[in-house]
């Protein structure tokens, strides 16, 4: 039997979880990375669930940046929910992606930094093969790479997502944050309102994670936000900064070609939980499917869509709704979510699962079903 040829484009987490797991059933792979050094520049803020997570990857230590036990929720008169967390951990974003590109460097992936994917077509042979272009940047070459599958995991804004017909009409959040000097009593802090929303996640009690994604005018509502978070003047207090677009989940895009030959998996593929905007564990789990749908030979979505696609719904309906409040409804929202009934619930329930909390939350408090509606109606 041929050894079948694997090109992934992105070693970002859902890339290189794609590549290890490929690499480890037999198949030959090779990843190509645009940027120099792999986790770099930095796009994420960097909270998971750690028990999410390690069902997948055994996580080091020297990886975890800190560990947050609560969370709150602030409303735009200042009140707020406070929630207990599991076990939610920030991590050193540019350290995991280069652990895992070294899970599956050792399980035989081969790795190509600083190359550029710029197309691909059809090859004239019996066994349908793909031939992509990819550009390298340090020679100013453009090799040709002969591969029986193409994954596309580079991001929101995918060239192979473009090249295969697949891109759509995306929406995008733009999202900024800066690394800078804030106190804090290590809670993470989430700001929803009519502009977007804004959050404080803590590296330390002197150092946090401090944005905001935004649909518009996303640099005038950074502004405001990190001025009242910070004062005056925080631009020379910055250690680090961050920019770029963050995908919406759309279920109407398609994420395989009808050959099944080219995937996209993760931002490639809009796998990003609305309400919040995060999107490494889903990565993950679509970087299983495809794996999956190569070696098992099955339809690469209905694995991907079984395993998460009700639950990225379900967030869409959620992020919509939101969308449409004013702040007086955000006010409400948070007021609602104050009761301890429905705090309860909140904080028995994994958040990248709403298809296992949104039913019971609603039957608790109508006034939820009647906020949704009025927004999406």
């Amino acid at each position: 039997m041929e050894s079948k040829k694997i090109a992934i484009v992105g070693a970002g987490p859902a890339g290189s979880f794609s590549a290890y797991l490929l690499a480890k059933a037999g198949f030959e792979v090779q990843v190509f990375e645009e940027h120099a050094t792999i986790g770099e520049p930095v796009a994420c803020t960097g909270v998971i669930t750690a028990d999410v997570m390690t069902k997948r990857l055994q996580l080091p230590k020297e990886l975890i940046v800190n560990r947050i036990a609560k969370a709150r929720i602030i409303a735009p008169n200042d009140e707020f929910i406070e929630v207990k967390l599991k076990n939610d951990i920030i991590i050193d974003r540019a350290g995991l992606d280069r652990h895992i590109a070294g899970m599956a460097k050792e399980a035989g992936a081969k790795f190509y930094t600083n190359h550029r994917f710029e197309t691909f077509e059809y090859g004239n042979s019996e066994i349908k093969k793909i031939i992509a272009a990819v550009k390298d940047k340090a020679k100013g070459e453009t090799k040709k790479i002969e591969t029986n599958y193409l994954i596309g995991a580079d991001g929101p804004i995918s060239s192979v997502a473009k090249a295969a017909g697949l891109f759509g009409n995306r929406q995008f959040y733009s999202g900024i944050q800066v690394t800078i000097p804030v106190e804090n009593d290590n809670a993470i802090d989430f700001y929803p309102s009519r502009e977007g929303i804004a959050w404080l996640v803590p590296e330390n009690n002197g150092v946090a994670r401090v944005g905001i994604a935004a649909k518009k005018e996303a640099n005038s509502y950074f502004r405001k936000f990190i001025t009242a978070v910070v004062g005056e003047g925080f631009e020379k207090k910055i250690i680090g900064w961050q920019a770029g677009p963050i995908p919406i989940y759309d279920p109407k895009l398609k994420s395989a070609t009808k050959d099944g030959k080219v995937l996209l998996v993760g931002d490639a593929a809009t796998m990003v939980k609305a309400p919040t905007l995060g999107g490494i564990n889903q990565s993950l789990i679509g970087a299983e499917a495809a794996a999956a749908a190569i070696t098992e030979n099955k339809n690469y979505e209905s694995l991907w869509k079984e395993k998460m696609g009700t639950d990225l719904y379900l967030s869409l309906l959620m992020r919509k709704a939101m969308e449409r409040f004013n702040n007086n409804e955000y006010n409400q929202l948070v007021a609602t979510f104050k009761k301890e009934k429905n705090k309860a619930i909140l904080e028995s329930y994994d958040r990248d699962e709403p298809r296992k909390f949104a039913l019971k939350l609603l039957l608790k408090e109508p006034k939820l079903i009647l906020l949704a509606m009025k927004a999406l109606f």
